[in-house]
């Protein structure tokens, strides 16, 4: 039922009104008299006057009163809703709505914005007028046009939707609706503000359906990955974004094919900019480990880019010569100048090559190889690997069975004097080859000496360039996994003018891509390629639905992200294909609106709920009513000053009902969930929820004597621990995760164990208490069984020298109920420098040790657990615990040589020049005791 601009979602309740003159007579109603019975002694009073007279009728401001309370709680049951903006109301109409909502990668910055105006819209609209949902990132909108939904129920799907991995089709919209004959709707178009493809099209179909109101929310800048290149130093992300107003900082990380964090680099756009760079500057190694590419903030799938291709740095081992006198003569020279711009050299023997870990392995004019290299070499390809060899004398005269095609022996001269040919040039490369996207003028490139191959019906196929004549100039098959390819020419200028061409390096490029990212260059039609991993709209990778289509390749030109194919990453046998939702986009905002749209704000078609405010001035009310009538009767009685302030807060109270029930609130205990949400905001500490309760309220209270310490003792100051579940709770707002295992031990789930394995991947920390003190026993096996799946590398007990008995304080050892226990962690955390990690810490921490009895205390900071050796083991387990917690925290910066003149001054050294130079072996923490003991 609408009443103007106000709405009541249950109108049957004000049918109650018609009750209200029957109230006002039932009010007015004059008791019956009282019975008079004569007294002879009243007639000494009769002389009196009287003090205090009963009226025969209610006062009518009391009536007035109490029918203003009836008809404030009619109205409040009624649900009644301020909706100020109503379209079908201007438009003289009582049309469905037709409500559009933009739901691509472009509106996740601002999705809660989005949905918020959906929701409001919906409550704005009657209950019994029809709804048609559509989002504009639909495949097919045949099922959305045929269903008419009630407001609440499209309130629900609303509630419902995410933002997906693809832009907006306006087009496919457009002639979705084209096709509705007779139509005629009240229009609402959530925008995301950019003009995706098909817009044009789709607004002249909805002026031509019914008054169109759009709602633009673009209140968050959209940022998105939209190229990566390549150099020596490290991967150059470029970004873009929507609103070039205003000074932005960006960061970026970078993630290897397991999800582990290797490396991160900032940015920032200037004011008045829409594009940056992002520049890395990290060591080879960890260059030929990225795989994907992720923006902090703000997160959409446009902020993810799965790094593959040719863009990729490989790393190339390139056979040494020995040193060169006249570098321009040398082979090698070219070939490292042309490989520069997108790869890591690695030079040296063939034995130093193929113990490093190399993706490529350039041979220049090499004949045969002894029969020990060539199997060693045979088996490095069949494994993966890309072997690329260029002729030459040598090779001309003696080969081996390492190369693509079967060359005959001695080379063909051309232009020579016993020859009648003159250079040829080179022709064109292969359709089906990784060099056919190359252009190359054939004037550029003259070949004056080459090995021919010899005839075979395979040469066609494995031929990738050619000469004017038809020979092959290069020729490429695979062996196993991996992939030879041999150019017929010297790698210098010897033999052709195609070391000193700009395609040289192209060339290169392709030709030294692994064989998997060679087959992306070379995409033929008929292509399948199955999807492996999707992303959505928040940038989060998702597994493919059940019945997910693959990619047909059907044209030379690759597929973009959409409905059918969303961003990701898809293979085939061997092929793997990202689709980047930012590759090359460019933002296209909305700036004047086409005509017969009506752009609103947010507000403008917000609702909002009275139900509440009319039922809390009723209650607040009648409370006045009751006391006021008590106070007429006689039975309340109060000094001035004490009725003044009763009357003041009853006052108060009308004109604030929900502030009651705001304060309770806010004194009630937080809730776990609420916990949860707080962690965002300020530091926290977890532990793993068990289905043992004596081991949860352990965790707790160990996390609360050590947060006590912490914050008593260091700058971080955490906030109340809280318990999670690792399938539904968010770990990643936790710096650790704290397990105290139990005796029955821990089961995880699929769902936990990817859970976990993801955050540990992302950085977090897992600290595992067995509290066994060293017996062995089943709490072994609980232990194995719970790390089952995690992925956990091998594990070694800290030494004397590792920076955890320095992170904070100086100990010699790891304490808790149990005195001296070792601390297991990550093997590669104790290396000087750790590549797969980056920062060389240690995601693990397993102790048997019982530090958590040593550490729990009462709300009131008293012990709960007795502690072997007394208050001093209690005082070194949480200095064994801030260790840990500031190791986590803050890394391993301590191992820096700039702080070794400090640790030697706390351990009562004076540090000298000659002391500063030496080795933290020689700074080997001493015995520390609770009372000798200082805090760095």
């Amino acid at each position: 039922m609408e009443l103007g601009p106000l709405l009541f979602a249950t109108p049957l309740a004000l049918l109650a009104l018609i009750g209200l003159p029957l109230l006002w007579f039932v009010l007015r109603a004059t008791p019956p008299q009282p019975k008079e019975q004569s007294l002879p002694s009243f007639a000494l009073f009769e002389d009196m006057p009287t003090q205090e007279e009963t009226p025969d009728k209610t006062p009518w401001w009391i009536i007035l009163l109490r029918m203003l309370i009836a008809l404030l709680a009619i109205i409040g049951l009624a649900t009644p809703i301020w909706s100020p903006v109503q379209s079908a109301d201007e438009s003289g109409t009582n049309a469905d709505l037709l409500l559009l909502i933009d739901d691509g990668w472009t509106a996740a910055s601002d999705w809660s914005q989005i949905e918020d105006a959906a929701i409001g819209t919906l409550n704005a609209t009657d209950r019994d007028r029809g709804v048609y949902l559509l989002s504009t990132t639909q495949a097919d909108y045949t099922d959305a046009l045929a269903t008419r939904l009630a407001p609440q129920n499209a309130r629900a799907q609303v509630q419902a939707m995410q933002p997906h991995g693809w832009q907006p089709d306006y087009t496919r919209l457009a002639d979705a609706l084209g096709e509705l004959e007779d139509a005629s709707f009240d229009i609402v178009w959530i925008s995301d503000g950019q003009r995706s493809e098909g817009f044009d099209a789709l607004a002249s179909t909805l002026t031509s359906l019914g008054p169109v109101d759009v709602i633009p929310v673009t209140s968050n800048a959209v940022t998105a990955i939209t190229s990566v290149a390549t150099r020596a130093a490290g991967p150059v992300l470029t970004l873009t974004r929507s609103d070039p107003e205003g000074e932005q900082t960006v960061s970026a990380v970078a993630y290897d094919a397991t999800g582990r964090s290797v490396a991160s680099a900032r940015g920032a756009f200037a004011s008045g900019e829409g594009t940056t760079e992002i520049a890395f500057e990290v060591p080879d190694s960890l260059q030929t480990s990225m795989a994907w590419f992720r923006l902090s903030n703000p997160v959409s799938a446009g902020g993810v880019w799965q790094w593959e291709g040719a863009s990729r740095l490989r790393r190339v081992g390139l056979l040494s010569e020995g040193q060169s006198l006249q570098p321009l003569l040398s082979d090698t020279y070219y070939v490292r100048n042309a490989l520069s711009p997108f790869s890591s050299i690695v030079e040296g023997t063939l034995d130093e090559l193929l113990e490093e870990d190399l993706n490529v392995l350039i041979l220049t004019d090499v004949g045969e190889l002894a029969a020990s290299d060539a199997s060693r070499l045979r088996s490095w390809v069949e494994g993966g690997g890309v072997l690329v060899r260029f002729a030459g004398p040598r090779l001309a005269a003696q080969a081996d069975n390492l190369l693509p095609v079967r060359l005959r022996r001695a080379s063909r001269a051309l232009d020579s004097a016993l020859s009648w040919d003159t250079p040829q040039a080179l022709a064109g490369f292969s359709e089906t080859g990784p060099f056919a996207a190359l252009n190359v003028d054939s004037d550029d490139v003259l070949v004056r000496r080459q090995v021919l191959a010899q005839p075979d019906p395979q040469l066609a196929s494995r031929t990738w360039a050619r000469l004017a004549d038809g020979t092959p100039l290069v020729t490429s098959a695979g062996l196993g996994e991996g992939r030879i390819t041999l150019f017929h020419v010297t790698a210098g200028p010897e033999w052709s003018d195609l070391p000193l061409s700009g395609v040289f390096v192209d060339m290169l490029r392709y030709a030294t891509l692994p064989a998997r990212d060679l087959a992306n260059s070379g995409l033929q039609p008929n292509t399948s390629l199955a999807p492996q991993r999707w992303l959505n709209g928040y940038g989060d990778f998702m597994t493919p639905a059940p019945n997910a289509m693959p990619i047909q390749i059907d044209a030379t030109e690759l597929p973009t992200p959409s409905a059918e194919h969303p961003a990701g990453l898809y293979e085939g046998s061997a092929v793997t294909l990202p689709l980047n939702a930012g590759a090359s986009w460019t933002p296209a905002p909305v700036g004047n609106w086409p005509n017969g749209m009506n752009v609103r704000s947010i507000d403008d078609r917000a609702a909002f709920p009275l139900g509440g405010l009319f039922l809390g001035a009723a209650l607040a009310l009648l409370l006045f009513d009751l006391l006021l009538s008590l106070f007429l009767a006689g039975r309340l009685r109060f000094g001035r000053a004490a009725t003044s302030a009763v009357f003041l807060s009853i006052g108060l109270l009308a004109f604030t009902p929900q502030m009651a029930d705001a304060q309770d609130a806010g004194g009630t205990e937080p809730t776990r969930e609420d916990r949860i949400m707080q962690a965002a905001l300020e530091l926290s500490f977890a532990y793993l929820q068990t289905d043992d309760s004596a081991a949860n309220t352990k965790a707790e209270s160990g996390l609360r004597g050590l947060s006590m310490v912490l914050y008593q003792r260091t700058t971080v100051e955490p906030a109340a621990p809280v318990g999670l579940n690792l399938a539904t709770d968010p770990l990643n707002l936790f710096p650790f995760i704290l397990v105290v295992m139990p005796e029955g031990g821990i089961i995880l789930d699929d769902a936990e164990r990817v859970a976990l394995s993801q955050y540990l991947r992302n950085g977090g920390a897992l600290v595992i208490d067995t509290g066994t003190g060293g017996s062995s026993g089943a709490q072994d096996g609980n232990l194995a069984a719970f790390l089952e799946g995690l992925d956990v590398p091998p594990l070694v007990q800290v030494n004397d020298d590792h920076v955890l008995t320095r992170s904070f304080y100086l100990v010699d050892g790891f304490y808790g109920r149990y005195t001296d226990r070792p601390l297991w962690i990550e093997s590669n955390a104790v290396r000087a420098r750790d590549e797969l990690r980056g920062d060389g810490i240690s995601s693990i921490f397993i102790t048997d040790a019982d530090m958590v009895a040593a550490w729990a205390v009462d709300e009131r900071g008293r012990p709960l657990f007795s502690v072997d050796g007394g208050n001093r083991n209690r005082e070194l387990a949480f200095r064994s615990g801030v260790n840990i917690v500031m190791y986590i925290l803050t890394g391993n910066y301590k191992e820096d040589q700039v702080h070794l003149p400090s640790l030697l001054e706390r351990l009562g050294e004076t540090p000298d020049s000659s002391d500063i130079l030496r080795s933290l072996d020689d700074a080997a923490p001493r015995d520390l005791t609770p009372d000798g003991g200082d805090k760095n």
